[in-house]
């Protein structure tokens, strides 16, 4: 397989989860009304799931770069993927609040990586195509702002 189908790969399955992670995030706010009924617990509470998973993601976010320096992406995207299927399968199969909200924490976790990876690899792909548009430390950019 050549190096830039890989590349495009790597970056439609990054692409993939996290279109699947806001896809699941937005669409959580819909079924407030039958997890209250499900749960039994007070809209002011079930709202907890989206406000963890919110925040999950963006602490997430904000650690990736650290990560990306530490283990490499292709590891961090292959736990990240595998922590929102296991996320995902723990909330299909719950029938207890508690472990649905860490459930979505553990989604939320997941599209945190995802996210941030997605667009260092497109980034880290078009910087051999274009290379005179990135400016290297201690050189000048060579392309037209």
């Amino acid at each position: 397989m050549k190096k830039s189908s890989k590349v495009n790969l790597a970056i439609f399955s990054a692409g993939l989860m996290t279109f699947i992670g806001i896809l699941n995030e937005t669409s959580m706010n819909i079924t407030y009304p039958l997890l209250v009924k499900e749960f039994h617990q007070p809209l002011a509470t079930v709202q907890w799931i989206t406000t963890a998973y919110l925040l999950t993601v963006t602490i997430v976010m904000g650690t990736t770069a650290y990560l990306l320096k530490q283990v490499p992406a292709r590891w961090l995207h292959l736990g990240a993927a595998l922590a929102f299927i296991c996320g995902c399968i723990i909330c299909a199969l719950t029938s207890s609040f508690p472990l649905m909200l860490a459930s979505r924490i553990i989604q939320g976790i997941a599209t945190g990586f995802s996210t941030p990876i997605m667009f260092q690899l497109i980034g880290f792909s078009q910087l051999n195509r274009r290379s005179g548009l990135h400016p290297q430390p201690g050189k000048r950019a060579k392309g037209k702002i």
